[in-house]
């Protein structure tokens, strides 16, 4: 009897201890493709957020409590987001790190919105996504930043007065960067001589060359993804076109895969890159070389992400999800891996963008354009 009193007691210990435990921990969400075409690109994504989050809890967690990060696959589509995000609703969690494609992160925002859980996006750029509500942020800078970024750095780098712009036409994204491109460099000076849409499933462009051939811009924009957008790019270098071809974030070292060095010596806009000047970065760098397989621009902004929020809670003392936004809404000069993050009213951040160029098999640092 005095055994078994004893057993008893000691399973009411563990219990109270791993009760203790739960109540010490706070659930947090992360919603990428982990299924799909698009699930190679948000591994780095969800790679810089699991690191963040293993970091923070090794520093205490927030506000004494460690965080639990329940990753949601969105299976690569907008229906796959809204149903990720109604899980996470249901896991009771108190922030939502995500989604990467604008399509997905607007599918999922208003399901955060009416559930008053604060969402932010490391990578979706179209201005639509912040503008469903006053809980959705976002870590990267938008379409119409990145717009005027390219048409200023082609105007005044390149001295290019003359532009040709190639568009997706079954991309918002490619549809909303090459609006904001177009606008910026006609009012910067610049005289635009084309504009082509093209379906994501086309496989010639020989009409496109010709019109190239013909018109002869200085540059031409190309806001697509990397592997439409390295398909366009072979096809005009096999057929002697030597323009100078500008894109987006969309672009990565991917567009190796389907050029091979033929990508080399264009440039893009992106995030940040490894080699950036920033302290804070430089850091970051130097404590994950050995950690993640590639240094791009998703792990830092994902990061951001994490220690951004973990800023926000201390800032308000609180793991109320409402008042956790209310911090965040109000954050000023933060100091993360991607640069210092303000945000302005609509939940977007004040903060600059890296110009990169394709040389000797990687993407290389230009230069940093302020806002």
């Amino acid at each position: 009897m005095k055994i078994l009193s004893s057993f008893i007691a000691a399973i009411l210990v563990l219990l109270s201890l791993s009760s203790a435990h739960a109540a010490e921990t706070v659930k947090v969400a992360a919603i990428f493709a982990k299924t799909g075409k698009t699930a190679l690109y948000n591994t780095p994504a969800l790679d810089g957020i699991r690191f963040a989050i293993k970091e923070l809890n090794l520093q205490g967690g927030v506000l004494g409590k460690q965080l639990e990060l329940l990753e949601f696959d969105n299976q690569s589509t907008a229906l796959g987001s809204k149903i990720a995000a109604k899980k996470a609703v249901q896991s009771k969690v108190i922030i939502v790190f995500g989604a990467s494609w604008s399509s997905h992160s607007i599918a999922m925002a208003p399901v955060f919105q009416t559930a008053k859980i604060p969402m932010i996006s490391p990578l979706s750029t179209n201005p639509e996504v912040t503008l469903v509500g006053d809980y959705i942020f976002r870590i990267c800078f938008i379409d119409s930043f990145q717009g005027k970024v390219m048409a200023k750095f082609a105007l005044q780098d390149m001295k290019a007065k003359t532009a040709g712009v190639l568009i997706n036409a079954n991309s918002k994204y490619s549809e909303g960067l090459a609006q904001y491109f177009v606008q910026n460099y006609q009012n910067q000076g610049g005289k635009i001589l084309f504009k082509e849409h093209y379906l994501d499933k086309t496989a010639d462009f020989t009409p496109v060359m010709e019109k190239i051939k013909t018109l002869q811009p200085e540059i031409i924009f190309l806001p697509g993804r990397s592997k439409d957008s390295g398909l366009i790019i072979k096809q005009a270098r096999n057929v002697g076109i030597s323009t100078i071809f500008l894109g987006g974030d969309g672009w990565s070292n991917d567009l190796y895969k389907t050029t091979g060095n033929i990508i080399e010596g264009n440039f893009f806009s992106k995030h940040w890159h490894s080699d950036s000047t920033n302290i804070k970065s430089q850091s970051f760098v130097k404590k994950y070389k050995n950690y993640f397989s590639k240094f791009v621009s998703e792990n830092a902004l994902t990061y951001d992400c994490v220690f951004l929020f973990a800023d926000a809670v201390h800032r308000a003392g609180s793991i109320d999800p409402i008042k956790i936004r209310d911090a965040i809404a109000k954050t000023q000069n933060f100091q993360g891996v991607t640069g210092n993050i303000s945000f302005d009213k609509n939940g977007d951040p004040i903060k600059s963008a890296v110009i990169l160029q394709f040389d000797n098999g990687t993407s290389v640092y230009v230069k940093t354009i302020k806002p």
